[in-house]
Order: structure tokens, then sequence, then C-alpha cells
């Protein structure tokens, strides 16, 4: 539990996998309904907005008894987009909503990010056009985190993450070191810059391969391991 409240729009996927995701952690969650605040669409969802009435938050600029209607998902969006600190576009066609709520991230001049997916499929057209245009690279929960506090920060939440209970024991050159690979730097930069050798930066990268906070990247580069 990282202390991030998730904004999603209830629909299907990745938006009801979002608020379910939130809920089951502990966390907190809002949910942006293209209908009145009292509708429940899809109607399959019903049990998960019970569950969001009773944990987490329910709002609707609509009045209560509106039904949705197309024109409402995209004024939905708008006021996700503004909710958030980022948006994550997770998978995207093009056009898509997703990319509608990107859009008016960015003129709100909230930050973007999406998940890569593969070239030859449809979906994920418009999440690689954010990619190629510039939005940030989300890998997974430690890259939206990354984002929103900075690389390697995280809120205090009564307690140090695990992640951060592993680099608080590292003696303080690997932790220079594991600050250089976040940069993305290559082991003959990272010795220039720390003052190590090349022999004692492989040994560094070793022992943070070792705790599984990095993992060997393309052309002999490390990199962050996916989830810390």
């Amino acid at each position: 539990m990282s202390g991030v409240t998730v904004v999603s729009g209830l629909a299907l996927g990745i938006d009801a996998a979002a608020h379910e995701g939130a809920l089951e952690g502990g966390g907190q969650t809002i949910a942006v309904l293209a209908c009145g605040p009292d509708v429940v669409y899809p109607s399959s969802h019903r049990a998960l907005y019970r569950r969001l009435r009773r944990s987490g938050v329910v709002l609707s600029e609509m009045p209560p008894g509106t039904r949705a209607l197309r024109w409402g998902f995209p004024a939905r969006n708008r006021i996700m987009a503004a909710l958030g600190v980022i948006t994550v576009v997770v998978e995207a066609g093009d056009p898509s909503g997703s990319l509608i709520t990107a859009h008016f991230a960015a003129d709100l001049g909230r930050s973007v990010g999406a998940v890569p997916g593969r070239v030859t499929v449809s979906v994920a057209e418009g999440s690689n056009r954010l990619l190629r245009d510039g939005a940030a690279l989300i890998r997974g929960p430690a890259d939206v985190l990354d984002e929103i506090f900075g690389i390697g920060n995280r809120p205090l939440n009564g307690g140090l993450s695990e992640s951060e209970r592993v680099i608080e024991r590292l003696e303080p050159s690997v932790r220079h070191v594991l600050d250089r690979v976040e940069l993305g730097e290559s082991v003959s930069a990272i010795a220039a810059a720390t003052g190590l050798s090349v022999a004692e930066v492989r040994a560094a990268l070793g022992q943070l391969e070792h705790e599984g906070l990095i993992v060997p990247g393309a052309l002999g580069w490390w990199e962050r391991a996916p989830g810390w």
C-alpha cells in the first residue's frame, strides 16, 4: 500500500481492475461515473459499485437518475484527468476513450504514462503512440510511484516499504551505484560518476541484482527491476 488514491471510471476491463486492486490492497479509490451517481453502469458491476459506496468514493456531475449516454463518457474523462496527478494508459486503440483522457491530462499539465504493447496489436496503437510522443514508460507500480514522488521516493505510510528496507541496508557506495542505474548509465559511466573502479561497480551491481533491485538490460546495461 503506497497511500496513492486510484481514480477510474467503473467501466469494463482495466477500470474495474484498478478499483478492485485498490480495494483489495486496503487503499483508496474514486469512481467517476458517466451517468447519475445512483445509476450502476455497466449493470454487471453492481457488486463493485456497492463496495465503492462503502469503502471508496462514487461521484458524478450528472443528476441522479441520469442514464449513461455516449457523450457522457468523454465528459467524465476530463474529471478523471483533473483528479489524477498522473494518467496511466494501460492499453488503448486509436482512437479510444483512454486517449481522450490522456489528452485532457496533458492539457491540464498533468503527467501521462503508458504501458507498452506489441506494435502488431491494434489495441496497443494508441498507448504506443503516447510513448512515441513522450509519455512516461510504465512497466509496473514502481514506475508510477517514481513519476508521482520522484525516483526512489515513497510516502511515509507507517513504515518503510520492502524495497526501502532493502535499500536502507545497503552500503553508501552500493546505494550510489543504484542511483546511477536509475539514471540509465553504463558501467563505465557509473564508475566515473562514483569514483569506484569498474570492478567495484560490477561487484555492486551483482549485489543489487542478488537483492532483486535491478535486472540486466540491453547491451550490458542495467535497469531497475519491475515492481521495485
